[in-house]
């Protein structure tokens, strides 16, 4: 494992030598500075009876912000099995969070993944390996009955790349009002995959803010 100096001369070889990275990490103290350093949770018009998606649940953080502050209901996937057991501990006693120990993405299937804490990934490299399980997210939803979300929040390490164009294609995408994502930059080909992404959902909901692969939120025309 790297140690710490190691870890900040990596870090500042990048500062000087990588251009995308120095943008990167200006457009987060760009977010920081104007929408404060917490994951998104701001939402207009949610109520106790709003249906919310957690893409990414980690441990549950996200989730128990959103029934503090809205009351309303929140669907929370991951795939990991450890973070989706804690997640079911935490709100054995909330019958409004609803886990379901998967992800959301182009089909049925099996996701090995990094098992690297909130950064756990398919992405990820020489890390021990987990594995999740993978469902169609177009049938799932409808099988789930939701057919308005009113806010999502999508954090899961390069998974965007493969649920959120099967959305746009299956035309699932119009179920949701509110899309709050983080696009991640070491997925392969992310740029351009991020761009064909944006251009899609731009046929159906208009983006409201955007910090490069840091946060970005689109609400549903």
């Amino acid at each position: 494992m790297p140690s710490k100096l190691q870890k900040f001369l990596t870090k500042r070889w990048r500062i000087l030598t990588d251009p995308s990275y120095r943008a990167f990490r200006a457009e987060i103290k760009r977010f920081f500075r104007e929408r404060g350093r917490g994951t998104p949770s701001d939402y207009a018009d949610l109520t106790p009876s709003s249906v919310v998606f957690d893409l990414g649940g980690y441990r549950g953080e996200w989730a128990a912000l959103m029934r503090g502050k809205y009351d309303c209901t929140v669907h929370v996937f991951e795939p990991h099995p450890g973070f989706a057991e804690t997640i079911e501990t935490r709100f054995a006693d909330d019958p409004k969070v609803v886990v379901h120990a998967c992800a959301l993405g182009s089909g049925e299937g099996v996701l090995m993944l990094s098992d690297a804490a909130d950064g756990s990934s398919a992405f990820s490299k020489g890390a021990p390996n987990v594995e999740g399980r993978v469902r169609a997210a177009d049938p799932f939803i409808a099988s789930l009955g939701c057919d308005e979300i009113a806010a999502t929040k999508i954090n899961i390490e390069g998974g965007e790349f493969d649920v959120l164009p099967h959305l746009i294609e299956t035309g699932a995408i119009s179920k949701f009002r509110t899309l709050t994502v983080q696009f991640h930059d070491f997925a392969p080909d992310a740029v351009a995959a991020r761009q064909a992404i944006r251009e899609g959902l731009s046929k159906t909901h208009t983006c409201s803010w955007n910090y490069e692969f840091v946060w970005e939120e689109w609400e549903r025309i």
